[in-house]
């Protein structure tokens, strides 16, 4: 790890852009109790560290066709498949672990004819790749969008100004290419203002706000920020694998979603139907989360588990042994 530590005024300032990622330092400095020089500066800082990172991504929920791949390589071709992986943008993260599978990877293919190419040649031909094993996602139940750090006061949490929904007189519609070209800009630079926007696409600051605005709304554009789990209160994250009831993943209670160690939930198909990823303050601490899960959830077994030993590639961002965004990024954005 680097030498360099995250104090309760950064996990602060990284949780409210966790829940609204392009809120100005002055909305939020009254709600942090800081002023907003010192918010900018002490981001500055972070992001300079790649302590944290923010992402900026497009969904297309209508043709979208995502799966978890867990790879088994040969020995000592681990880091060198996850290299190879992580230049492929259908590839959006790449995690390291422990047990039966020493690479969990998050893919995206754009419909289900791409996906049928990844599973049955593109992934195969990955050096040093052994085995694999793909689970297509039937629903996603919860993304890591919705995680926080939860270093806020709930009272704080719920001053942080949320993002304006799109004028009346906004256009309903967003181009595809102004989308394209909107998200290629965040991806760079999540907090560049609507005016520096604006004149990077040669277009008004309102027309910028109002896209960002109707993207957001419409579920279409995803705006996160993500700290480096080992600076984090949750340094310690596992993936568990499940066989629960259908009748289970039926019910419209999900209650137990409401854990907040639950990075990302989602229903499969493959050996097992749900798959979910917990964070954790120790390792010691996952044993009870486990039981928790299985609790929670009628009917529901823990099959496997694997724990994350290092991340490599994060929502496009490439990141480093200590786990810290290196500063390269694999653009989402595809043709």
């Amino acid at each position: 790890m680097k030498n360099i530590e995250l104090d309760g005024l950064d996990l602060q300032i990284i949780n409210a852009l966790q829940i609204e990622p392009r809120a100005s330092w002055s909305s939020l400095a009254p709600v942090i109790g800081v002023d907003s020089l010192t918010l900018a500066r002490r981001w500055e800082r972070i992001t300079a560290h790649g302590l944290a990172w923010p992402v900026a991504m497009l969904h297309d929920s209508r043709s979208a066709s995502n799966a978890i791949v867990e790879v088994q390589c040969h020995p000592g071709q681990v880091l060198d498949t996850a290299r190879h992986a992580s230049r492929d943008p259908a590839i959006s993260s790449i995690d390291l672990t422990s047990g039966t599978r020493d690479i969990i990877m998050t893919l995206g293919a754009r419909n289900d004819d791409e996906l049928a190419d990844y599973i049955l040649t593109r992934l195969g031909k990955l050096p040093g790749v052994r085995s694999l094993r793909t689970y297509i996602l039937n629903s996603t139940l919860k993304l890591g969008s919705k995680w926080t750090l939860r270093a806020l006061s709930p009272a704080q949490a719920g001053r942080v100004p949320r993002f304006r929904p799109p004028r009346a007189a906004a256009a309903k519609v967003v181009p595809g290419t102004l989308a394209s070209r909107l998200v290629g800009l965040l991806e760079q630079n999540l907090r560049s203002t609507n005016t520096e926007l604006g004149q990077a696409l040669g277009i008004g600051s309102q027309r910028v706000a109002d896209a960002i605005a109707t993207l957001r709304t419409e579920g279409i554009l995803d705006l996160r920020v993500h700290l480096s789990q080992n600076y984090s209160n949750w340094p310690v994250v596992t993936w568990y694998f499940l066989q629960v009831p259908s009748i289970s993943l039926l019910a419209t209670d999900h209650a137990w979603l409401s854990m907040p160690e639950i990075q990302f939930a989602g229903v499969t198909f493959g050996q097992y139907n749900l798959i979910v990823a917990l964070t954790a303050h120790s390792r010691a601490d996952t044993l009870r989360l486990e039981a928790e899960l299985e609790g929670r959830i009628h009917g529901a077994r823990v099959v496997d588990r694997s724990a994350v030993i290092r991340v490599h590639k994060h929502i496009g961002h490439i990141l480093d042994a200590s786990g810290c965004a290196t500063g390269e990024i694999v653009s989402l954005l595809r043709p």
